[in-house]
């Protein structure tokens, strides 16, 4: 499916923005991608304009998931009754905009994800965006998922493309004698092109534009 043409159905999931990842060392002492929350807006905010393009009709050709990882531990900075549980400023879903939440790496075990996007995707091959934190824990776990389950593909077997846009993603870290947070980010994504395909914000947002009637950069 080329990506100037534009798919009848279209999803971005938003995985995991949470306040207890802003300036934390608590999963590890650097984090990789310094334009990553410049870019996950980028990614948000067009994508909420291409919702209201199609908001006049009964039901939007395009949608948006936002995924909140609830720790199960009480010590936990994601735990739900912790201030980190709450959404970053920027990524706070609006109230047209589907919330779930989940206890694991994949935001498909334990919700009813597979189901909401089969049924946005009404039986047509769909693209499925996906950004968020961090690239080699819930959004690794979750693309491949996405890429295993078919979730974009048409019951006739008509594909479907599950898209990874890297550099809204971001990692850290591990130890301060571990591998750099840049490595384990490049990694992870490049890993992750068996079962996506992996892009950047410009790419992205630049067909988004011309499905917006908008000149590219």
């Amino acid at each position: 499916m080329s990506s100037s043409i534009q798919p009848r159905r279209t999803a971005l999931l938003v995985i995991d923005i949470q306040n207890a990842f802003v300036n934390s060392t608590h999963w590890g002492p650097s984090r990789s991608n310094s334009s990553f929350e410049a870019n996950a807006n980028r990614v948000l905010s067009t994508y909420r304009l291409l919702v209201s393009s199609t908001a006049e009709n009964s039901s939007s050709s395009h949608k948006i998931i936002h995924v909140a990882h609830a720790g199960t531990s009480s010590d936990s900075p994601l735990c739900r009754t912790s201030p980190g549980f709450k959404f970053q400023p920027f990524a706070e879903p609006l109230p047209s905009e589907d919330v779930i939440e989940k206890n694991v790496n994949s935001a498909f075990i334990g919700t009813d994800l597979e189901g909401m996007l089969r049924r946005h995707f009404d039986g047509q091959p769909g693209k499925l965006y996906l950004i968020g934190l961090t690239t080699d824990h819930c959004v690794s776990t979750t693309t491949r998922m996405a890429g295993n389950l078919g979730v974009c593909d048409a019951p006739n077997g008509e594909k479907g493309e599950v898209i990874l846009i890297e550099d809204a993603t971001a990692a850290w870290q591990k130890s301060d004698d571990g591998f750099d947070a840049e490595l384990v980010h490049s990694v992870h994504a490049e890993s992750l092109i068996e079962f996506s395909s992996v892009k950047k914000t410009d790419n992205v947002l630049d067909s988004w534009k011309v499905w917006l009637g908008e000149p590219r950069r």
